[in-house]
This record gives structure tokens, sequence and C-alpha cells, in this order.
């Protein structure tokens, strides 16, 4: 595909875009879609990553060969990949699993609640565009090989594209604008320029290095999420519907689980434990042998029967266990170097309110939208995307690591104010004011509006200054510190998820905005 006829009227832009996940491949599609638009510039993209061309793959080997984790597709991130129709009805449309049905399993007890209803419900009330909201599970591979596959379908013969997979940023020289890159295969090293260099590679960003370096004033907290997880691929029991997200509270002593419907028959069983926690794991479940771990599981799991235990035991030993990060920023983007960071890089977070994927996928919608409207002057465009998201991802990550508290007679009481709360809200909504978790992904709220109120009702506070003494206790005693007693071992207990699995019984919106990819994402490998 070539640029429209005159284009020698229209300036060049050089854009690499460093990382081929959901955020950047989304961003090469919107950049390069601009190109065939009446303008004064013509944007040409170099897309980096250091793995292969997932779109290049199949679907077969994709589940074979390659690790993968199962992620909630919502509205927010739907509308965004809706900004080019093309990719979502040729591409996207099919690859996840709707979601039509939420079940909680207190033990073999199993509570049941079809979402069909609770949308229509919702829809009803919430004052919203008039589209029913919904939600999906999808592997986090597909979404990445449907976005790689239309890049690839549609800008294969674009003189503007330059695809550089199994390819790595090294190193950002942000003085000359040009990124110092590595062909992993034949470790060939060599420079490229640019006038934007896009941010799009994770916990772990090296373009981000850049602006630790260049500028005093940018702050970037990276922490982990005080979790410890592990995930298993098994074969879909009968009993299990292939449509439900499934909630797994205590699964195992102090463990956390989850079961997400695949496609091709398949169940994502993810289970999780808190750091400070995990001491306190079953030796049976520490062990090598998987045959230890299957006779465990087949006397101590109690929600339903697997198919085979002894695959569960097999896959719990084959694996390390995993944990994944958090990254908060103060601002985006840096005129001087010429860069600007988004998804992962700007904002990882830990997925206990999910749309960690879902706002990634927003940043590339929202930053295309601003160089529209700021005609594609740079100087204008970094500092706005800074004011839009900046608030946006802070609000993400906090949300997700301190909407629920780690001390369990505090996220009782919290849970016990968030079904009160929403029961009134329902009966009285001019005079009492809805609990933050239930506005999370819905359509037209943004997540700097949850904060927003959470703050005004005491909960960011409270939460914050708890959570934030029990890491610091661990801390501690782990490192030696402070000395571990038997009064302190027993004063605090984390429990992420048992406040998210109670106020999903309440009420089904914080599950079908986001709650999909809570979870499922929680249980990623890192």
């Amino acid at each position: 595909m070539c640029a429209p006829t005159g284009t020698n009227t229209r300036e060049s832009r050089r854009v690499v875009i460093s990382g081929a996940g959901p955020a950047g491949l989304l961003l090469a599609g919107l950049l390069l879609a601009r190109n065939n638009e009446p303008g004064t510039v013509t944007y040409e993209v170099t897309l980096l990553d250091g793995r292969e061309d997932y779109g290049s793959i199949s679907k077969e080997d994709l589940v074979k060969n390659h690790r993968s984790w199962m992620l909630g597709l919502a509205d927010h991130g739907m509308d965004a990949i809706k900004t080019l129709p093309e990719l979502y009805h040729e591409y996207v449309k099919g690859e996840g699993v709707k979601v039509t049905e939420f079940n909680i399993y207190l033990g073999k007890k199993k509570i049941s609640q079809s979402t069909e209803s609770s949308a229509s419900k919702l829809k009803s009330s919430s004052g919203s565009d008039g589209r029913l909201p919904e939600s999906f599970i999808i592997d986090r591979n597909f979404i990445v090989a449907a976005l790689a596959r239309y890049v690839k379908d549609t800008h294969e013969e674009d003189v503007n594209y330059t695809p550089m997979y199994r390819t790595k940023c090294q190193y950002v020289d942000y003085e000359n604008k040009q990124v110092l890159v590595r062909n992993v295969e034949t470790n060939a090293e060599t420079y490229i320029s640019y006038d934007l260099l896009v941010g799009c590679d994770g916990v772990r960003s090296t373009v981000r290095e850049a602006l630790i370096k260049r500028h005093s004033n940018f702050q970037c907290d990276s922490t982990d999420i005080f979790q410890d997880f592990k995930q298993h691929h098994l074969d879909m029991p009968e009993e299990v519907s292939k449509c439900a997200l499934s909630a797994l509270p205590d699964i195992f002593p102090y463990c956390q689980g989850i079961a997400l419907p695949e496609t091709g028959g398949k169940v994502n069983i993810g289970i999780g434990i808190p750091r400070n926690n995990f001491h306190k794991l079953p030796e049976e479940l520490k062990s090598d042998d998987y045959k230890v771990v299957s006779n465990y599981a087949k006397e101590n799991f109690k929600a339903f029967e697997l198919v085979d235990y002894d695959d569960f035991g097999r896959q719990w030993v084959g694996q390390r266990w995993n944990q994944t990060g958090m990254v908060h920023c103060n601002f985006y983007h840096s005129l001087q170097t010429g860069v600007v960071i988004m998804g992962d890089a700007a904002h990882a977070t830990s997925p206990s309110i999910g749309m960690g994927m879902n706002t990634a996928l927003r940043d590339a919608q929202v930053f295309s939208e601003i160089l529209k409207e700021s005609k594609d002057d740079f100087t204008l465009a970094l500092p706005a995307f800074s004011e839009a998201r900046v608030k946006e991802g802070n609000a993400l990550s906090d949300l997700a690591m301190h909407l629920y508290c780690m001390d369990k007679k505090q996220q009782t009481k919290e849970t016990l104010h968030m079904i009160l709360r929403t029961f009134l809200h329902k009966k009285l909504p001019k005079v009492v004011s809805d609990h933050p978790q239930n506005m999370i992904g819905r359509r037209g709220v943004s997540l700097a509006e949850v904060y927003d109120q959470t703050v005004k009702l005491g909960i960011m506070p409270k939460h914050r200054a708890i959570n934030d003494k029990i890491r610091m206790e661990y801390f501690e005693q782990k490192t030696g510190m402070v000395q571990m007693t038997e009064e302190r071992s027993m004063g605090t207990k984390f429990v992420l998820g048992a406040g998210l699995v109670a106020a999903a019984a309440v009420t089904y919106q914080t599950y079908m905005s986001t709650g999909t990819e809570y979870l499922s994402y929680f249980f990623q490998q890192s």
C-alpha cells in the first residue's frame, strides 16, 4: 500500500515503535492508516520486537509452543480496536470466548449468575450510550497474533512500514535521536534514527531508561504485585460451563484461583498465593514429584472434578512460581529525547481490577487522536498525551493495588460497605453515590474518576496505609531487620481476591467490565 498522491508535499516522520504487543501493534496500524488521510505528514513506521512475528505463526503452534495466558477484553479495549473497523471485524472478532455466565465455587457449592440479565439491568441504569457492555476472554497470544496479522496483511507492501522482529532495542542514544538494535539470531547491531521513539516494551522498558537518564525530575517506581502464581491449561471438565468465568476462592489453603474457558475444549486454571503467606503453603504443593501434587489436588480440589489430575500435577511442578511487576511514572513523554511511553512501560499493574491490556490499547487510540487534533505537532501532542494518560495510568495501578485491603478484617468491612452502598445506590441513585468497584470499566467513566471516588470515600488512603504497612513488615522480617514473633505471624492475612469475589456476587458490573482480565492476567507468566 502506498501513500496518497501528493506525498511530495508531505513531511516524513520516522517513528520507531519498540514492542509488538497490543499497544505497539495497534499504534502502528493507526499511524500507517493516517498516511491515507489528508494531511501534511507521512509516518514512516519501524516496529521492533525481540520475539518472532506472531502474525506469521499458526494458531496451533501458538498454543503448543508459545507461553500464553488468558486476558479479558472489555469495552475500553474493544472500542480502541474498533477505531480500525477492519481490524475488529476481520481479525479480532471471534478470537475470544464471550462471557455469558459467572460462577463462584465455595467448596463444592456453585453460585451461578447469568450475565445477559445483568447486562440488561446495567444498560437501563447506567446512563450509557445504549450499547450493552460485553466482555470476552481471549488468549493473549491470539489477540497479539490478530493485531500482527492485520498490520502484516494491510501494510506488508507499504514502503512506509518496516517490521524488525527478532530484533531488540539495546540502547537509546537520545542526544542523537537513534536507537541501537541487535538481531537476536545473528547478533548484528545497527543504529536506527528516529523523530519519535515509542516505548511499548513492557515492565523492563529500555526506552523508559532514556527518560530516567535525561530527566532528573522523572519519577519511576517499579515494584512487584506481592503475589506468586502458577497457571494450567487443562481439558475442560464436563460440569464447567464453556462460557463462564469461575472464581475459586480458597482453592487451596491461602490460595485464590480462577477458571477461564479457552478455545479448543480447554480451561485455564490459575492459582496464586500472597508473598507473606507463601511459607504456609502445604508441603505437598512444594514437592517436585508430580504424583504428590496430583494426589493432593485429587483430595483437596473441591470445586469440580478435573479430567486428569496427573496432567495438573505435571504442569504444576513443570513451571516455576511466577511474579509480575507494577510501574508508576509521573510523566510519559520527553520532548528533549523525542520519546513517549505507553502500556506496561508506563503503567504495568497488579491485575486485581483488570484493565491492563484494555488501558494499553486505549493509550494507542488516545495518542493517535491527539496527533490528529494537534495536526501532528509533536511539541503539542506529547505533553497532551501525558496530561491525558498519566492520571489514567496511575489510577489504574493504584486502584489495582489498594482498592482491596491486605488485612482480612478491613477487607471484610470494605466488602460489607460495598454491598450496602451498591444496594442504596440502586434505590437512591441521586442521594447515595456508587461504589468505585462498580464504576471500573464502565463506558464513559475514566479510571481517574474511579480513583477520585475512592479518595472521597476514604477507601484509598485507608487501604494504602494498611497495605504499605503489611508489605514493609514482610520486608523487614524477610531481611532480618525485625525478628518474627508468634504474635506477628498471626496478625494479618492477605486476601487479594476475596473482596473481589464477594463484590462480584453482589453486582456483575465489576466482572463484565473488568473481571475477565482480573485473575486471568494475575496468573500470566512474567
